[in-house]
């Protein structure tokens, strides 16, 4: 008699052991893809020209209010160091002041429903003037689906994606013809001039 409705209702329990299977997925997944990004983080420390360092983290959701994390939905983030930048300030009783660009980083996410999200945050310096938003670069609906080899075209694509906000990337990214990549969102950076010049 209410057959139908019943077979809606018994939506959530299918929908519930699908987020379930998700997690259990990710948490079987996510040490082997933690293991994989630190042999390539090793492989760029060792063997690319500028070292500002490649570093893998694993994060945990964080709740504020009880100051609890939840073990089931561990993150995973590929991130670079700072970089100091070519800019350096000095004055008349020796102080001096340098800049830095803080590092990118790409996450890997779990969502609430079990999905990955592939979030990519981009290069920032207190240069900037604004900044830089977050770009999800993918959605892996079955965390099973995340192998080694998708791995490392996700980390070749965001470490591409970065290269164009950070100061280093910025004239390449101004001379580019394709308009797939992500804007810096960076004004051309200026100083005031003090005036140095000796009165005769």
């Amino acid at each position: 008699m209410f057959e139908k409705i019943l077979k809606e209702a018994n939506r959530y329990s299918g929908g519930l052991a699908h987020v379930q299977s998700r997690q259990d997925q990710w948490l079987a997944a996510y040490e082997r893809i933690r293991d994989h990004m630190k042999v390539i983080a090793t492989y760029l420390n060792e063997h690319a020209a500028y070292k500002q360092g490649f570093f893998v983290d694993t994060l945990h959701a964080f709740n504020e209010g009880m100051r609890g994390t939840n073990v089931r939905m561990p993150s995973l983030e590929f991130r670079s160091g700072p970089m100091p930048m070519p800019i350096t300030f000095r004055n008349s009783i020796g102080e001096r002041l340098t800049y830095k660009e803080e590092g990118f980083g790409i996450s890997f996410t779990p969502t609430i429903a079990g999905q990955i999200v592939i979030v990519l945050q981009p290069h920032a310096s207190d240069l900037d003037t604004e900044t830089p938003e977050a770009v999800t670069l993918g959605v892996v609906n079955e965390p099973s689906e995340l192998s080694n080899e998708l791995v490392e075209e996700v980390i070749e694509k965001g470490i591409q994606l970065a290269f164009y906000t950070s100061f280093t990337g910025m004239t390449e990214y101004e001379n580019q013809e394709e308009t797939n990549f992500i804007s810096a969102k960076r004004h051309p950076i200026g100083f005031r001039r003090y005036d140095t010049t000796e009165k005769i």
